[in-house]
């Protein structure tokens, strides 16, 4: 079966997360070797690799096991890896949220404290799969580029997806200091 990858054009500041595997990335020992906050871990995710492969594997399955994308094309495994990666950074941003926070800019205002996102580091509910769902909106998998959702789910779905976005971005910043 044919595999979905978003091609996109050069521009101006390069998109490192878009060519983003777990193999690619400088700091992957550095993951594996840094534990998770004690609150975070469980008998599967212990470390910060653990938690974004745990990500990468659950979207794989969520979209392999997906009604809606029966006649469209799985994604290249990178794609997964990505989601893994930013979750990861997701996590990060609410571990240090304390140390940005009262800055100029207030953005940060609304990342979630540790406490409030417990899930980040067991995906398995039904309400983390919105996480693949922004994911795969975000990379324009044709399934995914234009979706139903109620109002409930729209609220949601907004205020995680202006969260991911944030992760996304300083995930592919620290992806630009590990090419310099």
């Amino acid at each position: 079966m044919e595999e979905y990858r978003l091609q996109i054009d050069k521009i101006a500041k390069p998109l490192m997360i878009i060519d983003y595997t777990f193999g690619s990335d400088r700091q992957l020992e550095l993951m594996k070797a840094t534990n998770l906050p004690t609150a975070l871990q469980n008998a599967k995710v212990k470390t910060e690799f653990d938690l974004a492969y745990a990500w990468s594997e659950f979207a794989r399955k969520y979209l392999e096991k997906t009604k809606e994308i029966a006649a469209t094309p799985i994604c290249w495994q990178g794609h997964y890896d990505q989601l893994g990666r930013v979750m990861l950074e997701m996590m990060r941003l609410s571990r240090d949220k304390q140390e940005m926070v009262g800055g100029q800019d207030d953005v940060y205002e609304i990342i979630p404290n540790l406490e409030e996102i417990p899930f980040v580091s067991k995906p398995s509910r039904l309400e983390d799969k919105m996480f693949c769902r922004i994911w795969l909106s975000l990379i324009r998998h044709p399934a995914f580029i234009e979706m139903e959702l109620d109002e409930d789910e729209l609220a949601a779905f907004n205020y995680w997806q202006g969260l991911f976005t944030i992760a996304l971005g300083k995930t592919n910043s620290e992806l630009l200091k590990q090419a310099a």
